[in-house]
C-alpha cells in the first residue's frame, strides 16, 4: 500500500505571510496540529502547533495583553517555520514512510508530486493503515512460530493452512540474528484452530504463542 492510498488530500495550508495568531486560529478551527507553508503555490515550510505555542510570549512577561496581541499579529509563520521540510512521494510504500518518520523523529510529512503539494500524511495515518494490513481488527487466531532458515518451511506451513481451509489474515516474519532463526507470526480464521496448531507442531515447528 502506498502513501497516495490513504493520505489526506484536503490539505489546509497557509501563506508564509500569515500571522502566528491567524495560524493558531486556523489550526483550532480545523482541529489540526500542522500547517504546510506556501509561497506562490510552492511548499516552502511547515509549522506545528508546538512552534506556535513556543513563539508566543510567556504569560509572565511584563507586556500588556494589547502589546502581546500586537506582537503576535506582527509575527508571521515565516519567522518560525521549518524551512524546506522533508517530503514524501505519493508512491512511497507505507512502511518506508513509517521507518523514515521513526529515523528522523517526524510525526508527519507533506506529500509532494512533481513539485506540487498533493497531501499530508501523519504517523497516525500510517499506523492505522498498517493495522488494516495486518488484519488485527478482524477476529482470528494468532500463531507464533520459531522457524529455521531451511528452504521449504513456508511451503509446508501454507500447505497445512490450505488443507485445513484456514483463511490467512496476515503474515509477518522477522529474523532473530542472536538465535539464528526466524519468527513467523500468523493470524488466521478457522472454525477450529487447535488441529492446525497440532499439525504445525507435528511438522516440527515450535510454537511460542497461540491466542
Amino acid at each position: 500500500m502506498k502513501i497516495k492510498d490513504f493520505m489526506s488530500t484536503n490539505v489546509v495550508a497557509v501563506d508564509e505571510k500569515t500571522s502566528i495568531h491567524d495560524a493558531r486560529k486556523i489550526m483550532e478551527a480545523h482541529k489540526i496540529r500542522r500547517l504546510p507553508v506556501m509561497r506562490k503555490g510552492k511548499l516552502v515550510g511547515l509549522v506545528t502547533e508546538r512552534m506556535l505555542l513556543e513563539a508566543a510570549p510567556s504569560p509572565a512577561t511584563a507586556l500588556s495583553i494589547h502589546e502581546l496581541q500586537y506582537l503576535l499579529a506582527k509575527m508571521t509563520v515565516k519567522e518560525i517555520m521549518v524551512k524546506k521540510p522533508h517530503t514524501v512521494s505519493p508512491d512511497m510504500p507505507a512502511e518506508e514512510a513509517l521507518q523514515l518518520g521513526q529515523d528522523m523523529g517526524y510525526g508527519a510529512f507533506p506529500v509532494v508530486d512533481n513539485g506540487r503539494l498533493v497531501g499530508m500524511v501523519t504517523e497516525s495515518d500510517i499506523v492505522r493503515v498498517m493495522t488494516r494490513v495486518l488484519g488485527v481488527r478482524i477476529k482470528g487466531t494468532r500463531i507464533d512460530l520459531k522457524v529455521t532458515k531451511q528452504f521449504g518451511n513456508m511451503q509446508r506451513i501454507m500447505g497445512i493452512l490450505d488443507d485445513r481451509k484456514a483463511v490467512l489474515l496476515s503474515l509477518m516474519t522477522f529474523l532473530r540474528p542472536e538465535e539464528g532463526d526466524y519468527m513467523i507470526i500468523l493470524r488466521i480464521q478457522a472454525e477450529d484452530a487447535d488441529p492446525i496448531v497440532k499439525e504445525l507442531t507435528g511438522a516440527g515447528f515450535t510454537m511460542t504463542y497461540v491466542g
